[in-house]
This record gives C-alpha cells, structure tokens and sequence, in this order.
C-alpha cells in the first residue's frame, strides 16, 4: 500500500488509486472527530472536524495507521472481492445471452 485515504463523510476509502465510496464504515468505529485519513507510503495524517467554536485541531502526524484505519481496509477489501465476484458473474451471464455465430449466420 502506497497511498490511502479514508473520507469519513463520503464513506470512501481511496487506496492506491482505486476508490470505493458508500462503504459501511461504522463497524471500523471512527472516531467522530475525525474527517479524514491521508497516508503516502510510510507516513499520514488525521484530519479533524472543526470544533463547536469553528476553529480546527491541527492535523495529526502518523507513522503508523490506528485501529480504525485497518478496520476502514478490511472493509474496503472486503468489499472489493465481492465487487469482483459480482463483475465475473455478470460477465458470464452476459455471455452466455450473446447470440452464437457460424461465420456470418447468427443462430
């Protein structure tokens, strides 16, 4: 993983380009403070909410992702697979409902 970011509002996780968003993020358990999560590479940072007086918290350096983000991960990769599962089977039945050909005569 190179670089992620988790939105909470959008419910999306963007991961190495890829972007899932609708995502069921409330089992991750996000602190409701936080906006958002940016990470590149080896180091992130933690977005904030603004507080009730308008003014905002400073960003959070990370070295290393909490709880929550590897929870946001999970989620996203386990939405990804059936993503995929879903794909393939619509493949297949879009295949199977194309007419078969014999030269230039459909059958």
């Amino acid at each position: 993983m190179s670089n992620l970011a988790i939105i909470v509002d959008d419910n999306a996780v963007y991961l190495d380009g890829g972007v899932i968003s609708g995502l069921p993020l409330g089992p991750a358990n996000i602190p409701s403070n936080v906006h958002a999560l940016q990470w590149k590479t080896n180091i992130g940072w933690i977005e904030f909410r603004p507080n009730a007086d308008f003014t905002h918290d400073p960003n959070q350096i990370i070295n290393e992702l909490p709880d929550w983000a590897n929870a946001c991960l999970s989620i996203f990769n386990t939405q990804l697979e059936a993503n995929k599962i879903e794909a393939a089977a619509m493949q297949a039945k879009t295949a199977t409902m194309q007419p078969r050909t014999i030269g230039t005569t459909v059958v």
